[in-house]
């Protein structure tokens, strides 16, 4: 029953995290594409105003739209030369308490950021006028999206404690 469930989560939350990514690849191609031609038109005309509030935005989702994709290729800086010499049952275990510890500071995180951004809702960029609470609310999703994804990683290790024999 449990493997059930987190393969039918697991095909949910790989799609997410790649619609996630797909969005963070166009953003930072249209990130670098602005950069280009904010340099050109330095160069031959004139600077693209807002070019640099566009791309230090586009950076930050960039960041959270990726962090579930990147937990999903445990992609995550790890040091785990000294956890690889503990028995097995103790690194399922360890793996799970440190899962859970995640998961609830990343649900608080996630919580957080969609509670300021309601209460910087008013607040526009400084040259194009942007709300910032759009780009804050994507930032959160991006969260939300790493939280399915720590959930999905501890059911895997309370599947890998639990099916794990005694001896």
């Amino acid at each position: 029953m449990l493997d059930r469930t987190i393969s039918s989560f697991e095909t949910v939350v790989l799609q997410i995290n790649k619609i996630a990514a797909i969005i963070a690849g166009v953003i930072l191609l249209a990130m670098m594409t602005l950069t280009f031609l904010d340099v050109v038109g330095r160069f031959f005309w004139q600077p693209i105003t807002g070019a640099h509030e566009l791309t230090y935005m586009a950076l930050a989702l960039i960041v959270f739209l990726s962090l579930g994709f990147t937990q999903v290729k445990k992609g995550h800086i790890s040091i785990d030369f000294l956890v690889e010499r503990f028995p097995r049952r103790f690194q399922a275990w360890l793996s799970l308490i440190t899962y859970g510890v995640m998961l609830v500071i990343l649900a608080l995180m996630t919580w957080k950021t969609f509670t300021y951004s309601v209460q910087i809702s008013s607040t526009v960029t400084g040259d194009l006028g942007l709300p910032v609470s759009a780009f804050i609310i994507t930032g959160g999703i991006g969260l939300a999206i790493f939280v399915l994804t720590i959930v999905l990683d501890f059911l895997k290790s309370v599947r890998e404690v639990v099916g794990q024999d005694e001896s």
